[in-house]
C-alpha cells in the first residue's frame, strides 16, 4: 500500500523507537526495509529477539491516520496479514480509540509515534502495551484542528451528531452554519482519530456519535468554555425553579433536566436530579427572576451560564423552556460536577437502541 507523499520511514521509525522503548533491556528489535513478500510488498520486517535468540518477525504495514474508514482499514490489514504468513504490524502516525479497540478484537498489533502500542504473541511469549496521546497531534504541515473547544467546532460537531448520512463538506457548513474551511480542518481529526468515516471525495459516511461526544468533552466544558457562569441555591427546590421557567424568556434547559425530557417515557433516570443547569442571555438577571441565592460550586443546586454559542438560545416566540441542543445536553452532562456523566451514559445507551450510530 503506497501512500502519495506520506513519509513512511519517518513513520516506522517514529513508531519503532515507542516499541522499543517499551521492550526489555535484554530484547533486540531488528529491521529491514522494503520487503516483498511473493507479490505482496511490505514496508518492512522487524524481528524481535529474545534473550534465548529465539525470535518472532512481524511484516509492517505504514498507513496514515484517517487514510480509510475504520472497517475498510480492518478488513484491509487482515487481508494482508493471511498471505504474508507471518503476524503484521499496523503502524501509523496516531491510531485512535475506534481503531485500537477494534484492531484489538481482530488481533491485530499496531504502535503509532504517540505511544500506541500493542503487540501479543504466544510463542516466544510478548505482550507489549503503550499508551500514547489522547489526541491526534498536529504537525507543522497540517491544518487540522487539534482541540474541539471553540464555537465553530461546537456548532460542527451539533450538527455532526444530528446530520442525515452521508453528507458533504460544503452541505454540513450549512447546516452548521460555519465556514466550509473550518469544517474541513475538523473532519481531517475526527477521521485522524477513526470517530467519522470519509470517502474518496471527503464527504462523511458515518459518524461514530458517542465517540465524537466523548472526544468533545474532552476540550469542551460547560464551566470553562461559557462566560458568566454562576452558581446559585433555590431556596424552594430545583422542582419549584424549574416551574417559573415557563414565565422566563431567553433561557435553555440543558444537562440533567434536559436529559430527562429526551429518556424514552419508559425510562427511569439513573441518579436524583441535583443539578438545574441552565443557559441565559443574562444569566445574573435569570438568577434574580428565579429568586435564587448566590452559592459556590459545592452548594448549588443550580448553574446558569452564558452560552459560547448565542445560537443555543430561544428566539422570543420558542417554546418555554427551551432545550438546548442533544450533543450540546451530553457534552454539558459530561462536564458538569457529580454523577451527571452517568446520566450521559443512560442517555446515549437509550439513543443506541434505535440509532446504532450511537453504540461507540
Amino acid at each position: 500500500m503506497r501512500n502519495s507523499g506520506f513519509r513512511e520511514t519517518e513513520i516506522v521509525e517514529g513508531a519503532l523507537r515507542r516499541v522499543t522503548d517499551l521492550l526489555p533491556g535484554s530484547w533486540e528489535l531488528l529491521v529491514r526495509r522494503q520487503v516483498r513478500n511473493g507479490s505482496l510488498p511490505f514496508d518492512a520486517v522487524v524481528e524481535l529477539v529474545a534473550p534465548t535468540r529465539e525470535r518472532v518477525s512481524f511484516v509492517i504495514e505504514a498507513l496514515r491516520s484517517g487514510t480509510l474508514p475504520t472497517n475498510t482499514l480492518i478488513d484491509l490489514l487482515l487481508a494482508l496479514e493471511r498471505p504474508a504468513g507471518v503476524p503484521l504490524l499496523f503502524v501509523s502516525d496516531y491510531i485512535g480509540p475506534t481503531v485500537r479497540r477494534a484492531a484489538a478484537e481482530k488481533g491485530i498489533n499496531f504502535a503509532d509515534t504517540t505511544g500506541w502500542v500493542r503487540i501479543v504473541n504466544d510463542n516466544p511469549l510478548i505482550l507489549l502495551t503503550g499508551q500514547g496521546a489522547d489526541r491526534s497531534p498536529r504537525t507543522r504541515s497540517s491544518s487540522a484542528v487539534t482541540r474541539l473547544n471553540g464555537r465553530a467546532a461546537g456548532r460542527t460537531v451539533r450538527a455532526l451528531a444530528a446530520a442525515q448520512l452521508p453528507v458533504g463538506v460544503r452541505d454540513l457548513a450549512a447546516i452548521a452554519d460555519v465556514a466550509p474551511s473550518s469544517v474541513s480542518k475538523l473532519l481531517v481529526t475526527l477521521a485522524s482519530e477513526g470517530i467519522v468515516d470519509r470517502d474518496s471525495d471527503g464527504s462523511v459516511l458515518a459518524v461514530r456519535r458517542r465517540s465524537l461526544i466523548g472526544r468533545w468533552a474532552r476540550d469542551y466544558d460547560y464551566a470553562k468554555s461559557n462566560t458568566s457562569v454562576g452558581y446559585y441555591i433555590a431556596p424552594r427546590g430545583i422542582e419549584r425553579a424549574l416551574t417559573r421557567l415557563d414565565q422566563q424568556s431567553g433561557v435553555t434547559l440543558t444537562g440533567s433536566a434536559a436529559a430527562r425530557r429526551s429518556l424514552p417515557p419508559t425510562s427511569v433516570p439513573v441518579v436524583p436530579m441535583r443539578l438545574l443547569a441552565l443557559y441565559a442571555a443574562d444569566p445574573p438577571g435569570t438568577a434574580r427572576d428565579l429568586g435564587l441565592i448566590v452559592a459556590d460550586r459545592a452548594t448549588a443546586n443550580v448553574v446558569i451560564a452564558g452560552p459560547q454559542d448565542a445560537a443555543v438560545l430561544p428566539d422570543a416566540d420558542d417554546q418555554r423552556p427551551a432545550i438546548a441542543p442533544l450533543a450540546l445536553v451530553l457534552a454539558d452532562l459530561l462536564t458538569l460536577p457529580g454523577r451527571s456523566d452517568a446520566e450521559a451514559t443512560q442517555l446515549m445507551d437509550a439513543l443506541a437502541a434505535t440509532d446504532p450510530s450511537w453504540e461507540e
